[in-house]
């Protein structure tokens, strides 16, 4: 059954999509089934993977609204991955969502997890509903934060937010998730940077992972291209970083 993965923080610009098709293509060049779903009604990680997300019909709209099952959706990559695509059509899933709904992409995955070794979940920003669906629906909660000092805040904003608001609500569902820290957009070169990584490990410990994803203009080149930087430049420091977290999912997630 496959282990569900969601890069997640409420903050936005912090390379989450960067970070979910960069390691679902990495996990895929591991020899992994993975599906990675775009949650975001920009979606951007359906643009990554080269799909027009206005051309997709039926689409995960449909799925929402319990016309289509979640197969139906699903489209194959040129990556070996496949993708249930987004499109801004789930600005309207977002808007028809009321609390009680937090489940319910819990419950369209289901049918699809002995499918796939894992699932990466493209969550979108902010408080929204898609974005607790997303946290609720995940074994592992993948918070991507920018290598900066504001960053710590959004970290800080989105553990609390799970702990104290969904934890109470859903313990049950929430019991087993486990929670690790990527940081990205890392400045080597600069004291600014380790010095807010060394601050969040003061604070998170073990859940702040070793790994470091650079930043890069090789990001997005790699989307403009529409290809992942694994695949792209599979030998360039930001691919690797994101070689280096697949290898470490499947050590890790068995």
């Amino acid at each position: 059954m496959a282990k569900i993965i969601s890069c997640s923080i409420f903050k936005g610009g912090a390379g989450k999509t960067t970070a979910a098709v960069n390691t679902a293509a990495a996990l895929a060049q591991l020899g992994k089934r993975v599906l990675l779903v775009d949650l975001d009604q920009q979606a951007n990680a359906t643009k990554y993977v080269g799909l027009d997300p206005e051309q997709i019909n039926p689409s995960f709209y449909h799925v929402f609204q319990n016309q289509v099952p979640a197969g139906v959706v699903v489209r194959p990559t040129p990556f070996d991955f496949a993708i249930l695509p987004s499109s801004s059509l789930m600005a309207a899933i977002e808007e028809a969502l009321e609390p009680g709904d937090e489940t319910m992409l819990t419950n369209i995955l289901a049918p699809l997890r002995d499918e796939y070794d894992y699932i990466l979940l493209d969550s979108p920003p902010g408080k929204a509903q898609l974005a607790f669906n997303a946290i609720l629906a995940a074994d592992w909660l993948l918070i991507t934060a920018s290598a900066e000092r504001m960053a710590l805040d959004g970290v800080t904003d989105m553990i609390r937010h799970v702990q104290e608001i969904l934890w109470p609500k859903f313990p049950t569902e929430l019991a087993n998730l486990e929670i690790r820290i990527l940081f990205t957009k890392y400045k080597k070169s600069t004291s600014h940077a380790p010095g807010v990584v060394n601050a969040a490990k003061r604070v998170y410990r073990d859940n702040v992972l070793d790994i470091l994803v650079p930043e890069t203009i090789e990001f997005p080149r790699s989307y403009s291209q529409r290809q992942p930087l694994t695949l792209m430049l599979p030998h360039h420091p930001g691919a690797l970083a994101y070689f280096q977290l697949a290898r470490w999912l499947v050590d890790t997630i068995q």
